[in-house]
């Protein structure tokens, strides 16, 4: 009796380990990264994520809380949505991780205004960590359109830490998540990586 149940746990352990194995390769591209989402972005660069496409991070479903999406574009044409900025933004740190691409690939970064819902350039917005607000992963890195916007936005919702873009690195990311990024993987046909 004892074996038949050490049997079936054995079995069904197996089982859990393949869907996760399986659910981890979903939407992996032909050249074993993630696959681009189907539709890019609308000719007047809105985000419109489609029911099959997959945040390349956590392989959330961004069409599921569109209010949340973010998306990247790379300067080949191909589009990737993302289940909120702080995929998003860890895309952004390790491209060669998450996208297999290097940075210099990354054309075009497109967030939600946290106030209108209407998207703005990821380059220009502000970010801000640490408020009350809560996305598809936790609490949300909330982007405004606007700097005049962040402080009614702190009065309202708090914010630890307001950011831009070009101010985030390994330590920030560190600060905003508590969580280390993955080793930086250097891609050898990016010359300005040696």
């Amino acid at each position: 009796m004892g074996s038949r149940i050490h049997s079936r746990m054995l079995v069904a352990a197996l089982a859990a380990s393949l869907l996760v194995v399986m659910a981890g390769s979903a939407g992996a591209g032909a050249g074993g990264g993630p696959t681009p989402a189907l539709a890019p972005l609308g000719e007047d660069g809105r985000i419109q994520p489609g029911p099959t496409d997959r945040c390349p991070v956590c392989a959330m479903f961004p069409a599921r809380r569109p209010e949340a999406a973010a998306a990247m574009t790379l300067h080949s044409g191909e589009t990737f949505y993302f289940c909120g900025n702080g995929c998003l933004l860890r895309t952004w740190l390790r491209p060669t991780v998450h996208l297999g691409q290097a940075q210099g690939a990354i054309d075009r970064l497109v967030v939600r205004d946290f106030f209108s819902g209407q998207d703005v350039d990821g380059r220009r917005a502000f970010y801000v960590a640490g408020s009350d607000v809560v996305g598809p992963m936790g609490p949300a890195i909330v982007t405004l359109g606007e700097e005049a916007h962040v402080a009614t936005f702190r009065k309202r919702h708090g914010g630890a830490t307001v950011f831009t873009l070009d101010m985030l690195d390994d330590a920030l990311w560190h600060t905003i998540s508590r969580h280390r990024l993955p080793a930086a993987q250097i891609d050898p046909t990016d010359a300005t990586a040696k």
